[in-house]
């Protein structure tokens, strides 16, 4: 089996040299979900996925030549990102050399990510296709999500308040969640921007964007619910397509009860037992809901308040710990100092979103705001290529989207 994923990095790098850094973007884009299945494969200390975290700044340094074709307030935002996730590293080097490096490797992989997109995006055209590259990583999870709903087979045992997650190949829900919401972000993106195509292709994009949310349903994630609400009411208010926004979402909500019936609003319901029981005093210790992460939180809010010696609660330690919590993780790596750089990274952003066209202002929104989401109950920092996608396409919308299509 490993003969794939190398397999897919020899593409990538043969691609690279033979066509360019776009065209190699693009093979790494569409197959990323496939080098994903392969987590429990390593070389030595280092996964697939960290071997193509190395393999990005190489493959990709020259981008960094161009930085100065991007807005100064974009560059300093990454500058202030990368700081904020690595000020306490210089502590970890000496305590963990190797997983140190990983940090720093993924860390510059983030930072790259604020000018990826913006700078190898050059055109319209370059745009439709990174569209195009987006969905189809997404076709594998989801393929691998529905066969294993429909055929009754699960490749990995994974629960959750009871019930069993179609996880797939992946190590846990997020890959199968976060590909499935990008894919369907990408098709909505898709046929809000390329209004000009034919039927046939309109109703794939349906169907795919329709599979990509019942996948991920499937994994049961909490997070994901919460995102999609969101998203749901992004696009009822800043939308200047309400109505059509309302009638789609309409179609889905309905073609879902005549497909399931109650079922799917009784999952939904059981999932989240947990926060509804201790809201309804069944369960009295509020660390038991979230996946009883906030025992998680709790033993590491302890470890830093009274473990942790005081330069250390100031600079953090670098050591990166299975938080579930981004800001927790900063605190805890990057100490007082990097939580507080790492919100007035989120405000100084978050101030550009709020200040660019209405046109554009719903996806920024809908980004930015599973960012956050995603911040209070993962490790944000630890999945590079989400932050690839994620401020890759904020920085291109803010800075490269009107002028790519003004003649639309």
């Amino acid at each position: 089996m490993i003969i794939f994923p190398v397999l897919i990095l020899l593409i990538i790098i043969v691609v690279r040299f033979s066509n360019g850094m776009f065209a190699a973007f693009l093979v790494l884009v569409a197959t990323k979900s496939i080098m994903d299945a392969f987590w429990d494969i390593r070389v030595g200390p280092l996964s697939f996925s960290s071997i193509g975290g190395i393999l990005i700044p190489i493959l990709f340094y020259s981008v960094v030549f161009k930085i100065k074709h991007l807005p100064k307030a974009w560059v300093s935002n990454a500058k202030l990102l990368f700081i904020a996730y690595s000020f306490g590293l210089l502590f970890a080097f000496t305590i963990k050399p190797i997983a140190s490096f990983e940090v720093f490797i993924m860390n510059i992989n983030i930072f790259m990510g604020f000018l990826l997109i913006p700078l190898l995006v050059t055109n319209k055209s370059q745009f439709q296709k990174l569209l195009i590259a987006i969905i189809i990583s997404g076709i594998f999870p989801i393929v691998v999500s529905v066969f294993q709903y429909q055929a009754g087979i699960i490749f990995n045992e994974r629960q959750t308040a009871g019930l069993t997650r179609y996880v797939g190949f992946y190590h846990d829900a997020f890959p199968v969640r976060f590909y499935g919401l990008f894919t369907f972000f990408s098709c909505i993106l898709y046929l809000s921007v390329f209004k000009r195509i034919n039927k046939f292709l309109m109703l794939v994009l349906v169907g795919i964007s329709m599979s990509a949310l019942f996948s991920v349903y499937l994994v049961f994630s909490k997070a994901a619910v919460v995102i999609i609400c969101l998203w749901i009411m992004l696009m009822l208010t800043f939308s200047k397509a309400k109505l059509k926004y309302l009638f789609i979402i309409s179609i889905f909500t309905v073609l879902a009860y005549v497909n399931f019936g109650d079922v799917i609003y009784n999952n939904i319901e059981q999932l989240f037992s947990k926060e509804v029981g201790y809201n309804d005093g069944t369960y009295t210790d509020v660390r038991y809901t979230l996946a009883g992460r906030g025992y998680i939180w709790d033993n590491l809010w302890d470890f830093w308040l009274n473990e942790q010696i005081p330069l250390f609660q100031w600079t953090g330690d670098g050591i990166s710990r299975p938080a579930h919590n981004q800001f927790l993780k900063v605190l805890l790596s990057s100490g007082i100092i990097g939580v507080l750089l790492f919100v007035i990274f989120l405000f100084k952003v978050f101030k550009l979103i709020m200040r660019s066209s209405k046109k554009i202002r719903l996806f920024l929104l809908m980004l930015f705001g599973m960012f956050l989401i995603d911040c209070l109950g993962l490790t944000t920092g630890d999945y590079y290529y989400y932050n690839i996608l994620t401020w890759g396409l904020i920085g291109y919308f803010m800075f490269n989207y009107q002028s790519h299509f003004t003649e639309s």
